[in-house]
């Protein structure tokens, strides 16, 4: 295949709706790529922004959609885009689009693109890749990586039906009751349903392509084989971190006081290991005494209402970028396999310590020793242990964070990124069929 002009991103969210980091990492390299010649075009629903918007190498076509979002992180209903009729007019849109901008290759974003982006695949007869940001190729819930002791997944109905929806009903909605409940099972049965047509589309891609090798791992050979997988990281934000005179005037602004902080951004979930970290603050308060803990993200879990927490909610990213600075230690509890998480990066970059779970692609990330410290997953009293050492150890702390930032800029360097995606778009693409 000729090199690559014209690269189109199939995606069920992109900017202004941008419902987690990986909004931000998309962004990033529709511009990453433009800025190298190849000429992006983006093809998503119009949840209420302007239809067509071009700028720098990147056209983002907004195809009619019925459901309108608020700007921001508010997502679609969990089954918008697990339906046959999403999948046949999102894929008619990308398919015409493609012809339109004479596109060379469809590389599917997001999870419920997938589908979509292999019918226009098969119709315009088009190399087609995928990028692997999460679990949802593999599970519609993907619980079987938070109770499982297994190293690969291949999820069948009963184990879906008879274990992950029971512990997703019993740790995420707990207390849903009646007919509640009984419209909530039935969802989650019918996103199984659907989930047989990713499992179709993804054995009919060319490439895969994982943020990292820890999320391509619990993927069984038979959904993804040895042959189309392709790890290619995600950037660090362009540009320089904020100072840390910006940091101090945002500490002030978040009303944050005096002391030691220790930061965690992101979802407030179990899976993310949030109820972890709850229940190692007490063992950090007694270690440190004056230590504050920092929230950044929305979630369902309650925080407790301590005058030591700070619950901030969702933040802009200068905010959270300038909250990274003045924070002393930022931590990750995640307990499922997190992809690449980008607090981790985004922390790194700003030449901060990150104290992580061992899990998915957070070693891939983390040096532990050098750049921050990995602790097993679940495990309260380790993530305590190795925050409270930290916290006491300024010049450690020091240290690990202009390593953490000297590894960011070295390990996830756009050049050396972009690079790597499209020797993958070449290399992938030009899988026989």
């Amino acid at each position: 295949m000729p090199a690559v002009k014209t690269i189109l991103f199939a995606t069920e969210y992109y900017r202004p709706f941008m419902l987690s980091g990986a909004e931000w990492t998309k962004e990033l390299w529709a511009g990453a790529l433009a800025r190298r010649g190849h000429r992006v075009v983006v093809v998503t629903p119009n949840y209420g922004a302007p239809s067509h918007e071009a700028a720098d190498g990147v056209a983002v076509h907004r195809v009619p959609f019925p459901l309108r979002l608020r700007p921001g992180s508010e997502g679609a209903g969990w089954l918008v885009h697990r339906n046959l009729l999403f999948h046949l007019y999102f894929g008619w849109q990308v398919a015409r689009i493609a012809g339109l901008e004479q596109a060379d290759l469809i590389h599917v974003q997001n999870t419920g693109a997938l589908v979509g982006g292999w019918l226009a695949a098969r119709r315009r007869r088009l190399p087609l890749l995928v990028t692997v940001r999460d679990l949802g190729l593999l599970c519609p819930l993907g619980m079987c990586t938070l109770f499982e002791p297994w190293t690969t997944f291949d999820c069948t109905t009963s184990q879906y039906l008879g274990k992950c929806v029971p512990f997703f009903l019993r740790h995420y909605v707990p207390g849903t009751r009646g007919l509640r409940r009984v419209a909530l099972r039935a969802r989650l049965l019918l996103g199984w349903l659907d989930q047989q047509l990713r499992y179709r589309a993804l054995r009919g891609v060319d490439g895969v392509i994982g943020v990292s090798a820890g999320v391509l791992a619990p993927f069984s050979e038979r959904l993804v084989p040895a042959s189309r997988r392709r790890v290619v990281y995600s950037p660090t934000p362009p540009g320089k971190p904020p100072d840390d005179s910006e940091a101090a005037r945002t500490r002030a602004a978040l009303g944050i006081g005096p002391g030691p902080l220790v930061l965690y951004a992101g979802k407030r979930s179990f899976g993310k290991g949030t109820p972890v970290l709850l229940e190692a603050l007490d063992a950090i308060r007694a270690a440190v005494p004056g230590v504050r803990f920092a929230f950044a993200g929305r979630g369902d879990l309650a925080l407790p209402d301590v005058p030591d927490i700070h619950a901030l909610g969702p933040l802009p990213q200068p905010t959270l970028f300038a909250l990274y600075r003045t924070a002393d230690v930022v931590v990750s509890p995640s307990i499922w396999p997190e992809p690449l998480s980008r607090v981790i990066l985004e922390a790194m970059w700003a030449g901060r310590p990150v104290v992580a779970s061992a899990v998915g692609g957070s070693p891939e990330a983390v040096e532990d020793g050098a750049t921050g410290l990995l602790v097993p997953k679940g495990n309260a009293r380790a993530l305590a242990a190795a925050v409270a050492e930290l916290l006491r150890d300024p010049e450690r702390r020091a240290r690990m964070g202009r390593a953490a930032a000297a590894r960011a800029a070295a390990m996830f360097d756009e050049d050396r990124l972009v690079a790597s995606l499209l020797d993958a778009y070449e290399g992938l693409a030009a899988r026989p069929a």
